[in-house]
Parts: structure tokens; sequence; C-alpha cells
């Protein structure tokens, strides 16, 4: 019922969407793949993403979101929430969405990333979405942004795994022309800040390793008691070119239940450790700016209503060296990780239409177990992107 009346939403002709005040959103990414090996997946045409959705805003202060991820093996919801704006500066956002640590996971639309997905440690440590209440500040008078939410810390829109909540903080410096204050033609722009993830989990899976196309190298092994995450990042830009650092580590309690009886205290194991960084380089080789989601623009920085009008959209390279190590810590799990990187190269052709090409290459500290004597993969993606909002 829900996913009928999302698609009618979808189908309303369009002069009633545009004089309304629902949106409807889509987001395609059509994919080549081609795999170092068959076990990481396998080559040709697949589906990246396909996301369906609305936005509704009937009032200034008051908007609501909702979609859906249509590119797995059954449908799931990727956001499900209200933001209020009491006041400028202020937004309280309540639902199912992203929660707040890593810039390029939070501040960044995944299609508009300059180079596909997000990466290697970002991957692993980023708590991903959740349900949640979050508070932003973002006060025009200081060059700072806050962000600070309470949620189930079990990444699912249904309910908590346990009676425990997880706390996210996050704080940012804006200088340059990042600062909401700066005059438009600012030379340079700087985003510095960080985050701290803390819950209480119960038998779940650790922190694992997979690649840009989920592909998981390194099993992690279960964790149960208090998580850490922590994290810093860097965005530099200036002009056309954008230098994004980031890193983070996360460590995790284990235990476990020896005698089958929930109310008797459970042996403590050693915690274990994961921890990661990387650092990514963007030039705009064509193109005037970044809209708010991210996604560049042709020389004209605005949308052509027509073909005469179009002025070719924007180009782009980017490249990546990345870095994680997992279970460490603990004598009784073995290590594990990778090191590795991309190079990108995609055409933003309007406001709406991307393509390129990336590679990836990974070196395995240890060999996956369905490889055991692999260590390197390597990933060609050629992506064409489609995306409404």
């Amino acid at each position: 019922m829900r996913s009928c009346l999302l698609l009618a939403m979808l189908l309303l002709p369009a002069s009633a969407v545009a004089e309304s005040w629902l949106s409807p959103m889509l987001m395609g990414e059509l994919d080549y793949r081609v795999h170092s090996d068959a076990v990481e997946g396998e080559n040709g045409f697949a589906l990246g993403r396909f996301r369906l959705g609305v936005e509704a805003r009937p009032a200034p202060w008051f908007q609501a979101v909702g979609s859906v991820e249509w590119a797995l093996e059954k449908p799931a919801l990727t956001d499900a929430l209200v933001v209020f704006i009491p006041t400028e500066g202020v937004h309280l956002r309540l639902g199912y969405g992203k929660t707040p640590l890593f810039a390029s996971a939070k501040d960044v639309a995944v299609e508009a990333l300059p180079i596909p997905e997000l990466s290697l440690p970002v991957r692993a440590l980023w708590p991903g979405r959740d349900l949640g209440l979050e508070v932003q500040l973002s006060p025009k008078s200081l060059p700072v942004e806050a962000w600070v939410r309470v949620g189930n810390g079990s990444r699912s829109p249904l309910g908590n795994d346990n009676a425990a909540l997880s706390v996210d903080a996050r704080v940012d410096a804006l200088l340059g022309g990042a600062s909401r204050a700066a005059a438009p033609d600012s030379p340079w722009k700087l985003r510095v800040g960080a985050g701290v993830h803390a819950e209480d989990a119960f038998d779940r899976a650790g922190v694992g390793g997979t690649t840009a196309t989920r592909f998981l190298f390194y099993r992690p092994v279960p964790v149960s008691g208090w998580r850490w995450v922590t994290e810093a990042h860097v965005v530099l830009g200036s002009g056309p070119f954008q230098l994004t650092a980031e890193g983070g580590v996360a460590w995790e309690r284990r235990s476990r239940d020896t005698d089958g009886n929930p109310e008797t205290p459970r042996e403590a194991l050693p915690g274990v450790r994961a921890q990661g960084g990387s650092v990514e380089a963007s030039w705009l080789v064509r193109g005037s700016r970044r809209d708010e989601r991210g996604w560049p623009l042709g020389p004209r920085g605005e949308a052509a209503d027509s073909w005469d009008a179009w002025d070719g959209g924007a180009v782009e390279v980017a490249g990546r060296v990345e870095r994680l190590a997992l279970g460490l810590g603990a004598p009784d799990v073995e290590p594990g990780g990778a090191s590795g990187g991309a190079l990108a190269v995609r055409w933003w052709a309007t406001d709406f239409l991307g393509m390129g090409a990336t590679g990836y290459f990974l070196r395995y500290d240890q060999p996956p177990i369905e490889e055991p004597t692999r260590r390197d993969s390597w990933l060609v993606l050629t992506r064409v992107t489609v995306s409404f909002r």
C-alpha cells in the first residue's frame, strides 16, 4: 500500500507537482563493472542504486522526506523523516536518515561524490542511517556548525535491538568561503571538524571491510557492549580544486554467553579496534561550482531550459588514497585490512545527468577466505547517473 501511494505521487502530472508543495525524487545509477575476480562480483551491467521518493514542503518551516531503495533483493527504506526549522540556523530532524559523522557521508549526496562510492574507511566506520532525533545548529553570526543526535543505534527503521540509545555529536569550524557570512567571491573555503558516536551494541557484527561494490573481504567478529567511533575531517576548496581528508577510529567491546542464561554475567573478551583514513583530491577541469547537494554545475552555474542554453556541463577528475586496518588489539582475532586508491573521470553533463569511469585498486593485508591465494583486487566501474531532487 505504501509503495502504491509513493508511485502514485511520482506519477502526478508535472504541472500539478510544480504548483503543489510535493516534489518527486528519483536517483538511478547504471553501472558496467569489470572485477579482478568473479568472487568479488560478476562482470557486466548492474544497478548501483535506484531510489524513488517524495519531498513535501507545505510551509517554509516544515519539510518531510521519504525515499526507498529498489536496487536490492527487496526494497529498503533510505529516508523517512520530518524537518522542523523553528528559527533561522536551527534544524530539528526526526525520523530515519543519515547520522552526522564524516563530511563526505553526511554533507554530500552519494550520487554527487567526485569518486563514486564512499572511501574505504568511511564505508567501514560511518554509523550509517538510524532512527532518531537530531538537532543541527548553523548560526549565521558564528563560523561553526554543530550536530547532536540521539538514536536507536541499530541502523534499522523498525526499532532498537536493545534498550540502549546511541549518541552522535559533531562540530565543524567554517572558514573563508565556507562561512555563511562570507562573500560569494571568496577565493577559498575550509571546513574542519570532528565527531564522536557512542552506543551499546548487543551481539552484532563489528567493523568489517568492503570493496566499492560491497564485497566483504574481511569478516568481523561479533561485538557486544560499548562501541565508540571518533572521526576528524578537513575539506579545503580553492576555485576548481577540492581536497578532502578523513580519518577515524572505532573501539568495540566483546563478550560471550558461556552458560545460555541471559541473567548471569557474560564472559568478557578482549576488545577490538579498527582505524583508517583517506585523502582525496578533485579538480573541476570544466565547471563553475557545486550545488547544495554537491553536484558540479557547468560554466554558467545554472540549469539549461533548452538545448540552445546548454553549456556542456562540468568535467571533473579525482584521485584518492586510502587505508583501513581491522581487528586490532585482540590476541584471539586475526587482524586484516587493505590499502589502495582510486582514479575517476566524470562528466556532469547537466544538473541531473552524469557519467564517468573509475578505476579502484586494493591490496589486502590478508587474502579473503574465498580466495586464500590472492591479495590484489581491482575494479573498473563505468557509471551513468540520473538524479532529480
